[in-house]
């Protein structure tokens, strides 16, 4: 897919629209519309303002599933939690510990 396609779906997945995106990413609508509709290269600086206001890295906007790999989707959120500090960061790290304990003990019943 493009980056307007990906922003497209994106979009759809979280129930907003253009006018929306544009808003909360404080870009012109006209700006919005171009990227979503694949006219023309779009700035970085508009990319990093779209992925900020989806929630999103910026590799979910620019790469497709094929392109960022079968675990891209892992990478991506693993580089995210990397990012975290104290609290936050232990608590992602004991929820996967228990998601692996849990599949782990799946696998020996």
């Amino acid at each position: 897919m493009s980056i307007g396609e990906n922003i497209k779906k994106i979009c759809i997945d979280l129930g907003i629209n253009g006018s929306d995106l544009a808003k909360q990413a404080n870009l012109p609508k006209r700006t919005v519309h171009s990227i979503m509709n694949d006219e023309g290269d779009p700035r970085a600086s508009n990319i990093k303002k779209i992925a900020i206001a989806l929630g999103v890295s910026a590799d979910t906007v620019l790469f497709d599933d094929e392109e960022i790999g079968t675990d891209g989707d892992l990478k991506i959120l693993f580089r995210e939690l990397s990012r975290l500090q104290g609290e936050s960061r232990e608590y992602a790290k004991n929820v996967i510990k228990a998601i692996i304990i849990q599949q782990k003990n799946k696998e020996l019943n």
